[in-house]
């Protein structure tokens, strides 16, 4: 007796589990006053290979919570309040500090917004750079000289073997900067941390690190969350943007659709500040007010005392986060058309 058609068996991909899931961080700090919170119920995630960039203003949270992640932030002061952090599966803030400093440096890199403050000035560079090495790969002396060579190589510095011998005062702020690059890479980190990487450099140089950067993302196949007050930047680097208001994240989108459709009222407001040629002084668009320091938050919505579109319910409730599109997130209850 023959049998019935044989159908094969469907073959179910499911996407990717993230590399980094940070899920409802809450991180405050001790003040005269008691615990004051300055990241509230922050949750994102990055998947192996994107580049992701986490935008707002100065003093907004951007880098605490990334300092979160490496867990650099100083306790006390700074506590993390609730939340996981889940690096590969593993929640970064239960692992003791010998299993975190495994980590940190090898698996996870960072690149400082300021160099000359991040390099310890009484070393030489390829002093602070055998140290990676030894410290997460156990190298000898000659095999730490020469894979620093290669390294100084790979993030465009000529002449590496003299510049090891170097002091971090002897160059430049574009040299310093892929110093630091090239310590957080020394490892082939799965995820870089870039916080404010072209700040102070001249427009010049800071193309160069943002190639740089694109490049070695490419060769290495790493992860990147790109911290920037900067949207040109984002724009040009990033595939997927997170916008952060008075220490919550209140859009979440493909850039494309962030730049072309942004919904909620401080990115719209974020997106039309920049100045365009010719244009005056007076006529730059402004969002009216301030951001309201920790401590002195509403309830409700943290933009709602600025924004031209708050109701009485902005005021008072939390707003979610809803989609507006596929991939496309915001946590706002009147949003802009």
């Amino acid at each position: 007796m023959s049998g019935g058609p044989v159908c094969a068996p469907r073959l179910i991909v499911m996407p990717p589990s993230p590399l980094l899931e940070v899920d409802s961080l809450s991180v405050s700090f001790a003040t005269d006053n008691g615990r004051v919170r300055v990241v509230e119920e922050v949750s994102f995630a990055i998947r192996q290979g994107e580049t992701v960039g986490l935008v707002g203003e100065s003093g907004c949270g951007k880098s605490v919570a990334a300092m979160s992640v490496m867990r650099l932030n100083p306790s006390p002061p700074c506590y993390v309040d609730e939340g996981r952090i889940l690096f590969q599966g593993d929640d970064l803030l239960t692992l003791d500090s010998v299993d975190m400093r495994a980590i940190r440096g090898d698996r996870i890199g960072m690149v400082f917004q300021e160099p000359m403050t991040s390099l310890n000035p009484t070393f030489t560079i390829g002093y602070q750079i055998a140290e990676v090495f030894q410290i997460h790969r156990g190298m000898d002396a000659a095999e730490t000289q020469r894979e620093s060579i290669d390294l100084l190589g790979m993030v465009g510095i000529g002449a590496a073997e003299r510049r090891l011998h170097q002091y971090p005062h002897e160059l430049s702020g574009g040299l310093r900067q892929r110093v630091m690059i090239a310590m957080a890479l020394a490892c082939r980190p799965d995820l870089l941390i870039a916080d404010e990487p072209t700040t102070a450099l001249d427009v010049t140089v800071q193309q160069q690190i943002l190639e740089l950067l694109r490049r070695l993302q490419a060769d290495i196949g790493m992860s990147v969350l790109l911290i920037s007050h900067d949207l040109g930047i984002v724009a040009e680097v990033c595939e997927r943007v997170l916008v952060m208001y008075a220490g919550r994240i209140v859009e979440s989108a493909t850039v494309d659709a962030l730049f072309q459709h942004p919904q909620h009222p401080y990115t719209v407001g974020l997106l039309a500040a920049p100045p365009r040629l010719g244009q005056r002084r007076s006529a730059l668009p402004t969002i009216p007010g301030t951001v309201p320091p920790p401590g002195q938050r509403s309830a409700g919505c943290h933009f709602a005392d600025r924004c031209a579109r708050a109701t009485e319910r902005c005021r008072a409730e939390t707003p979610v986060f809803e989609s507006v599109a596929p991939g496309h997130d915001v946590a706002c209850w009147n949003p802009a058309p």
